[in-house]
């Protein structure tokens, strides 16, 4: 079947932009072009057919007003120009051009308009050459000095060509006046410079016209050069070197010396204008120049001794001194005149020579040599002659010295020069001159040194005694020598050379000191035959002469061999445990090499060795039985026996003696292990009883050895029958039934005896008792219980206290309770729930709180507790009117808690003292309770009533009192009222004693169920010394109230306070805080 063709045709709409083909468009139009000149065509692209495609191209107006003086073809889209275009005035334009399609736009938010786009077009103006090259200015005049330099820049011109480009590029050239050709141009920048010499005499003048062109216009300046005539001529001497003299020191300055003369060689150059100045060390100083004349003069007296020759260079200046320089030389030479006296070289203090004694005459002794610094070279001013004007003499008042007149040589004149008798001699020598001026220097001359002399011990006999142990290299002894000789010869050496043949000593030499120490090369062996002493020969040198002197040495003997034992061990047969004490094991022996106390031996036991002290060693090494041996203890020994010398420090050796035990059957059987079987209570029987928590099995041991041990025989008293059954197996083992019931409330443990024999020889029987703790189980209902809880804080500073567990009696004491505190007491209270233990916080202020506890077990139906808990502020006043007494055989739980005839002892102490004293039992309160050693308890209390406190004195005194009453009342024994450390404690040598009182701030818990007492720690501790004396006061503000009586004012010093009027007595402090004997 053949498908028919169906065609479809779309109506166009007008949804596409007419595009330009590029944003932005250049174009140039050269500047002078006529209107209507085309300057570029546009072109822009709709996607649209018919009208909806059709483009209209226009320009938009702008601020600048560019578009007025464009025209763009709507149709074609060609810009045209409307005017005629300067680029010198302006060289480019923009324009921004529209798009625009025929119809309205179909596309979204156009209202209506058609559908347009938009380019710019930027226009430049392109140059043509339409201006001529100006020149800045017209004429040009510039002066230049003859002598100038070829190349050197005259002037530079300049011209300006407002077009751009090759248009606006200018050339220049001179083009007349360059006479000679002795300028040129560069002709890029217009640069005149000199190119040949000039010549002021050939000419003085150039006009030089210059062109500047742009190859189309030409424009020309004019260049006037001035030539500079130039000084060029310097002034002439008449002499190159000029001589002259002036005698020293001559008076009547200024003294003419000489004249120079110069002239000037320039053409009419003014002679007169001539100046001269001298130039060079002196210049001005010492001489002058007549800048007019030239002639020099000596201004100030010369030394010729300071300088000979005065030398100078004169310098002539034309044009009065600003032209140009002539030079010559002026040499001045200075007359000698006698005035200088000669001197040493040497003077002052470095005259010194040498001269060996015993020198002969004519030998030698120094050159004095003397300088005149007058002229040598003219007249007699300068020639010196010599001699000695004090000289040294001999014994025999002969002159030791002599002089050589012309040379000043001094050599040795006379026998008799010995550096022992005089080490130096002195000389005074004199120098005239042939003018008569004199001048001396002192000559000092040392006599050294020959060997003339033997050297000496300043000993006839030397000894030492050296330790054996002395280290090498350890001085021995110090000898000294004399040699009157000095430096080489007077350097000694010391050696020894005899008695010595091993070589055990050296010598040591001090050679600048003259000494020599004697040192050990070898270590000495006192007990080595020979070695106990030495005869030394020791000799002193110089390098010509020697002596000798004899030496001891002798050598002590030190603790320096360790007593030996032979054999250095001792194995011994077996010895029973039941040797009796006293009986002998061993006789051991040591020996020492050392003699005296250093081999004098002590014999002794090493304590490691016998832990138990079973053993004893005698003097003469003897080891016997100190105490009953135990194999079952120790089964063996390793006896270290030691040797100690009695040497210091002393010297041990050791032997060890291997001694083993034989058993007899010294041990009964025993149980194994500390069994604690758990039968619970309440069980049927037969009921086994399980020793652990995994066997019924009882193991018997015993500590002898196998022989003395199993098989055992294991059973009971046939009193216990009727309760256990114990099943003996024959093999150390044995089991054990429980034959009826038991009940935890009436017994909380049973204790059965275990009878056991062993198969020893004889055997031995052993009682053992087994403790049998009787399990509790919760088969009684527990009840509410109500407790008291006093608790004293002092200074408010108590931390968290713990105020004991609530109290609900319960037979029952194995069960697990659970502990509920009512929420209202949370703010100061805790509970831990599990073992109902109270807690108060930190903090918590003075006062009474009723506490409501839950008390549950899970089993029996659940009570309320409740706790009544009696904060109390502690102040240091009622620590100051507290009272103490201490209680023998009882504890401080027992004190607060077990009951007599119904009461506890603490109630009953509350109706005591509230009989006594006529106060109410609330009245009473104790602060600190806390156990002593030995069953011994310490209360502190203070009574306060609604008049105050009770003073501690008072409270003493009843109790005191009334103690057999209160011992029998509480059926203990009261040992101390008001509680004194100072019975037990030996203070004779020191004075006296007084117990002094320490409290802290951490709270102590005394808790017996239904009531307990949280106190402050109190210490009572004995302190030697006399507290009357030592007692220090603190100042007033540290007591509560005025710590002075009757009537007397408090007054602080620098060590506490004093009463201000003088016999008032102060308040002793309290006896609570210390009490004093002595």
């Amino acid at each position: 079947m053949k498908l028919p063709k169906c065609q479809f045709q779309c109506p166009d709409v007008n949804d596409n932009v007419p595009f330009f083909t590029s944003s932005i468009y250049e174009a140039s139009v050269t500047e002078g072009a006529q209107v209507g000149t085309s300057v570029l065509q546009v072109s822009a692209h709709d996607k649209d057919l018919g009208l909806n495609g059709e483009i209209t191209y226009s320009l938009l107006s702008d601020s600048s007003g560019d578009h007025h003086l464009f025209r763009i073809d709507p149709t074609l889209g060609v810009i045209y120009t409307e005017a005629v275009f300067d680029r010198e005035a302006r060289s480019s334009y923009l324009l921004e051009v529209q798009s625009e399609d025929g119809q309205e736009s179909a596309r979204p938010g156009k209202n209506k308009q058609a559908n347009s786009d938009t380019a710019y077009v930027r226009v430049f103006i392109s140059d043509v050459n339409d201006n001529k090259p100006l020149f800045a200015q017209r004429l040009y005049e510039v002066g230049v000095d003859e002598n100038a330099d070829v190349g050197l820049t005259v002037v530079a011109v300049s011209a300006n060509d407002e077009d751009e480009g090759a248009n606006a590029k200018v050339r220049y050239q001179i083009t007349s006046g360059n006479k000679g050709g002795v300028f040129d141009i560069e002709p890029e920048v217009g640069t005149i410079f000199i190119a040949q010499p000039l010549d002021y005499e050939q000419q003085k003048r150039y006009k030089l016209l210059v062109l500047a062109s742009d190859g189309k216009w030409e424009d020309y300046a004019a260049v006037v050069v001035t030539v500079v005539n130039k000084n060029d001529e310097a002034p002439v001497f008449s002499m190159n070197e000029y001589y002259g003299s002036v005698t020293e020191e001559l008076d009547g300055s200024p003294v003419f010396v000489l004249q120079v003369t110069a002239t000037d060689p320039d053409k009419d150059a003014d002679q007169g204008a001539i100046r001269y100045s001298i130039h060079g060390q002196g210049a001005e100083s010492h001489f002058m120049i007549n800048d007019i004349t030239g002639e020099m003069y000596a201004q100030r007296t010369v030394d010729r001794e300071e300088r000979a020759v005065w030398r100078f260079v004169v310098m002539a200046t034309d044009e009065e001194g600003e032209g140009l320089t002539g030079f010559t030389d002026v040499i001045i030479n200075v007359w000698d005149i006698n005035d200088n006296a000669p001197t040493f070289s040497c003077a002052p203090d470095n005259c010194h020579s040498s001269v060996a004694e015993n020198s002969p005459p004519g030998a030698l002794v120094v050159e004095m040599t003397a300088v005149d610094s007058d002229d040598a070279a003219v007249g007699q001013n300068a020639i010196l002659t010599y001699r000695i004007v004090e000289n040294a003499h001999n014994e025999n008042n002969v002159d030791l010295f002599t002089i050589d007149s012309s040379t000043g040589t001094i050599s040795v004149a006379g026998e008799g020069l010995d550096r022992e008798i005089t080490e130096n001699h002195r000389l005074v020598v004199e120098a005239r001159d042939g003018g008569g001026m004199t001048g001396t220097a002192t000559a000092t001359v040392i006599v050294t040194d020959i060997n003339d002399h033997v050297p000496k011990f300043k000993e006839d006999w030397c000894g030492a005694r050296v330790p054996e142990s002395t280290k090498e290299d350890a001085p021995i002894l110090e000898l000294s020598a004399v040699d009157p000789d000095a430096g080489t010869y007077g350097q000694l050496t010391f050696s020894v050379v005899a008695g010595d043949p091993e070589q055990q000593f050296y010598m040591v030499s001090h050679r600048l000191d003259k000494t020599g120490t004697l040192r050990l090369k070898q270590k000495l062996d006192f007990e080595k035959p020979g070695k106990q002493r030495f005869n030394l020969t020791i000799k002193v040198e110089d390098s010509d002469f020697s002596s000798l002197i004899h030496c001891l040495v002798q050598v002590e003997d030190e603790n320096d061999n360790v007593p030996v034992f032979d054999p250095s061990s001792h194995p011994l047969a077996p010895l029973p445990e039941d040797t009796s004490v006293g009986i002998s094991v061993i006789q051991v022996v040591a020996t020492d090499l050392d003699s005296g106390l250093n081999g004098d031996i002590l014999y002794s036991i090493h304590p490691d060795s016998d832990p138990y002290g079973h053993f004893t060693v005698s003097r003469a090494g003897v080891v016997t039985v100190a105490s009953p041996l135990d194999r079952e203890k120790l089964a063996g020994y390793e006896l270290v026996i030691m040797a100690t010398d009695q040497g210091s420090p002393a010297l041990t050796g050791s032997v060890t003696v291997h001694l083993q035990l034989l058993d007899t059957n010294d041990n009964g059987p025993e149980l194994e292990a500390e069994y604690a079987p758990v039968l619970w209570e309440n069980g049927l029987p037969p009921q086994v009883v399980w020793l652990n928590e995994s066997s019924t099995l009882l193991h018997v041991v015993d500590r002898d050895s196998p022989e003395h041990g199993p098989p055992f025989s294991l059973s009971i008293p046939p009193l216990f029958s009727t309760d256990f059954h114990l099943q003996d197996h024959g093999n150390s083992s044995a089991t054990l039934t429980a034959l009826r019931r038991f009940d935890r409330e009436r017994q909380s443990e049973f204790r059965l005896p275990l009878i056991m024999i062993d198969s020893g020889d004889p055997p031995m029987t052993a009682t053992n008792t087994l403790t049998i703790t009787i399990g509790d189980q919760n088969d009684n209902a527990h009840q509410a219980g109500e407790k008291d809880v006093y608790a004293y804080s002092r200074k408010g500073r108590m931390t968290n206290a713990a105020l004991g567990k609530v109290y609900a009696p319960d037979p029952d004491d194995w069960d697990n309770k659970t502990y509920t505190l009512e929420t209202s007491a949370a703010k100061y209270f805790s509970l831990n729930q599990s073992t109902g233990e109270l807690t108060m916080r930190q903090n918590t202020p003075a006062g009474s709180y009723w506490l409501r506890v839950g008390v549950s077990d899970g089993v029996w139906p659940d009570v309320m507790s409740g706790v009544r808990v009696h904060v109390r502020e502690l102040g240091e006043k009622a620590v100051l009117s507290s009272a103490s007494l201490r209680l023998t055989g009882i504890t401080a739980r027992d004190f607060i808690g077990s009951r007599v005839e119904g009461k506890s002892r603490l109630e009953m102490f509350w109706d005591f003292l509230s009989e006594s004293l006529s106060v109410r039992s609330g009245s009473i309160n104790i602060f600190s309770m806390a156990d002593r050693e030995d069953r011994t308890v310490d209360i502190h209390f203070y009574v306060l009533t609604d008049n105050g406190y009770l003073r501690p004195e008072k409270l003493h005194a009843v109790l005191a009192a009334h103690k057999k009453k209160l011992q029998s009342l509480l059926r203990v024994s009261v040992s101390q009222v008001q509680v004194d450390e100072c019975v037990r404690t030996d203070c004779k040598k020191s004075g006296g004693c007084s117990t002094q009182l320490s409290i802290s701030d951490s709270p102590t818990l005394v808790d017996s169920g239904a009531v307990s007492l949280v106190s402050v720690k109190l210490t009572s501790s004995a302190v030697c010394g006399c507290a009357a004396r030592e007692m220090t006061h603190q100042p007033c503000s540290a007591y509560p109230s005025n710590p002075c009586l009757n009537g007397g004012t408090c007054v602080d010093t620098q060590n506490g306070y004093r009463p201000s009027l003088s016999g008032l007595q102060s308040k002793l402090q309290p006896e609570h805080h210390r009490q004093a004997k002595g």
